[in-house]
């Protein structure tokens, strides 16, 4: 009997217990492996292995949330990532952390001293630095087989089209109300659920937009132009603790999208304040 994919990475699985529970594991070199004898890419050979219940060891750790076929699943998802900032630096290595196998990280910017504060990838030696740039390698050597993307662009009219080609989900890191506003009518246009965080202080809102709904609309005022009426974040500053927090809901809704699952966030705002814990669930239209 001719040797498929699935027996060269049974071949070298072994049990383990986890939670209770035994599952057939196998390290990740012997994923890559059998993917490159069968001439297919590492993600792949992941996805399938999962679906024939055998676990690399690399997602072990998540199965119990997302199950099997769901982290197969998010190995075959594409996300994009606006904005590499306090949010989006975070929402990127929270994705590939999930095994997301493909994400595109946009933003024009380079590392400045600012940034230390709160920017996940922001260190000393790359200061100067393109975002993106650096975002791409460090996720790189967190997952060398993902496919991470790096464009250092303006998320404007006339890009995002492009940049959402293919997307499953979109995460909103972008720091003015006009443009999230945009990127709202990009994913509408593109058919792709936009999850939406932004900070302000100790404050953070969060909500999760299907394509056809009012969304941000709906709470939002109009604002007088791309890249204008940036939020009460100038004013109240932007500390640590609050993009981090945001990233991590818009990661969970991002991933629930992704597993073919509603959104817990679709249709209502989510709030808070971390200065009192103030938790707030504000219902939008739909």
């Amino acid at each position: 009997m001719e040797e498929t994919l699935v027996d060269a990475v049974r071949g070298a699985a072994a049990e383990r217990v986890e939670g209770g529970t035994t599952y057939l594991c196998v390290p990740i070199d012997a994923v890559r492996s059998a993917g490159g004898r069968f001439g297919v890419t590492s993600r792949e050979a992941a996805a399938l292995a999962l679906e024939a219940g055998i676990v690399p060891l690399r997602y072990l750790k998540n199965i119990g949330t997302v199950g099997l076929e769901g982290q197969a699943r998010l190995l075959r998802s594409r996300a994009v990532v606006i904005g590499a900032g306090g949010i989006g630096g975070q929402a990127s290595e929270l994705l590939v952390r999930m095994g997301v196998g493909s994400l595109a990280v946009v933003d024009p910017d380079v590392f400045d001293e600012t940034n230390l504060n709160r920017q996940n990838f922001a260190c000393g030696d790359v200061l100067g630095m393109p975002k993106v740039e650096v975002v791409r390698d460090r996720l790189l050597e967190i997952d060398s087989d993902a496919e991470v993307t790096a464009h250092r662009a303006v998320a404007d009219a006339g890009s995002l089209s492009g940049l959402l080609e293919g997307a499953d989900v979109v995460v909103d890191a972008l720091d003015s109300l006009s443009d999230r506003l945009l990127l709202q009518e990009a994913c509408a246009a593109a058919g792709v659920v936009m999850a939406h965080g932004a900070i302000a202080g100790t404050s953070l809102q969060a909500t999760t937009v299907y394509p056809g709904e009012p969304g941000l609309e709906s709470f939002m005022p109009p604002s007088s132009g791309p890249g204008k009426a940036r939020g009460i974040e100038v004013e109240t500053g932007n500390p640590a603790t609050t993009p981090t927090l945001a990233a991590v809901i818009q990661v969970q809704e991002a991933v629930r999208v992704m597993l073919g699952l509603e959104a817990a966030l679709r249709g209502r705002l989510l709030y808070i304040d971390l200065e009192d814990w103030t938790v707030d669930f504000i219902e939008l239209e739909r």
